[in-house]
């Protein structure tokens, strides 16, 4: 009897400690991936903080039905921004556009140009610029 007791204890701490460690290594990753997470989290915190944009000027020519605009942006934050990843929402829906620079830095100014537009001669649209860490700026512009 006394055997057996040992044998039983000796299965029973092994078990506990195989229980033990396949616990330890799934919170161990799950604690990692988190603090990870956290990380790029507050990096693109600070990122998005230290971005601006301005419009410095919106011209929209149309004809009847359509129209084309041409805006200037500059960046007067302090993050380096990729023109390519940017979105441009005109009344609340995606259009495509053209740009004379890819990447945008301090200080600098990029044009920004898209055509065929609805909406002709004295219309009034609403326009979004969203970079691609989220910040975004509006603007309202008539048709000339």
């Amino acid at each position: 009897m006394g055997f057996s007791t040992t044998a039983a204890f000796v299965i029973l701490f092994i078990l506990s400690l195989a229980i033990v460690g396949v616990a330890y290594s799934t919170f161990y990753s799950q604690i990692k991936d988190y603090v990870y997470q956290l990380k790029e989290e507050r990096e693109k915190a600070v990122e998005k903080a230290n971005t601006k944009l301005s419009i410095v000027s919106i011209s929209a020519v149309g004809s009847a039905t359509t129209h084309n605009l041409t805006m200037v942006v500059e960046n007067t934050g302090t993050t380096t921004l990729n023109v390519s990843k940017f979105d441009l929402l005109v009344d609340g829906s995606l259009v495509d556009f053209a740009y004379n620079r890819t990447v945008l830095y301090p200080e600098t100014t990029v044009e920004i140009t898209s055509s065929n537009l609805a909406g002709g001669t004295n219309t009034t649209h609403r326009l979004k610029l969203v970079a691609d860490n989220g910040y975004a700026i509006y603007a309202t512009y008539t048709v000339s």
